[in-house]
């Protein structure tokens, strides 16, 4: 099983070295550490920040979970998870690599957490014999089972609650911004309180 995990491992890095998914590296190297050390360190300095790429069109991600080493990357504004994933060493053996979207684009200051198999399953069995998830008590990644809810809606949700405490009724979610009627009708027989 790890020789063939292996394998395709190998396989994929060698897939995206030679045709890239968007024909950019995303990986770390010599050129991109000096360039991103002198925007950083160097913004007063006019001719280097015109030369060099500016802050804003990259991002800082964090990677913790089930990958090889967990930490923060810094990647271009267009990366996709595949691309941070991919500089965190690759998922882990135990890893559930379907609890996460691998095309997905990144935001800046983004903490995205990969679970492994045993943490999907538990996520997956704390759903109650209704089917429904408890706003209240739900984790991110239950959350973001929800459809139309992502990574940044289902953070909303948690820190919402932590600052306002349990949501008294399913459609107090509303007050979330970004989840209004829409977002509501698709999931207000998902939820519960």
């Amino acid at each position: 099983m790890q020789k063939k995990f292996n394998i395709c491992f190998i396989l994929l890095i060698l897939l995206l070295c030679i045709g890239g998914c968007a024909k950019k590296s995303y990986l770390s190297s010599a050129d991109n550490s000096t360039d991103t050390n002198s925007s950083y360190t160097n913004k007063t300095d006019s001719k280097k920040s015109n030369t060099t790429k500016n802050s804003s069109e990259r991002l800082v991600v964090q990677v913790a979970g089930a990958v090889n080493s967990p930490g923060v990357y810094e990647l271009d504004s267009d990366a996709r998870v595949c691309h941070v994933i991919l500089m965190a060493g690759g998922f882990r053996e135990d890893a559930d690599d379907t609890s996460v979207n691998q095309a997905s684009k990144l935001s800046d200051g983004q903490k995205l957490v990969i679970l492994t198999k045993a943490e999907a399953e538990a996520v997956a069995s704390s759903a109650n014999s209704d089917g429904k998830i408890d706003i209240n008590t739900a984790d991110e990644a239950t959350l973001m089972t929800l459809p139309g809810i992502g990574q940044s809606k289902a953070g909303a949700i948690i820190k919402y609650r932590e600052s306002n405490g349990p949501f008294a009724a399913p459609e107090d979610i509303k007050n979330i911004s970004g989840i209004k009627d829409g977002v509501y009708s698709k999931i207000e027989d998902k939820i519960k309180v």
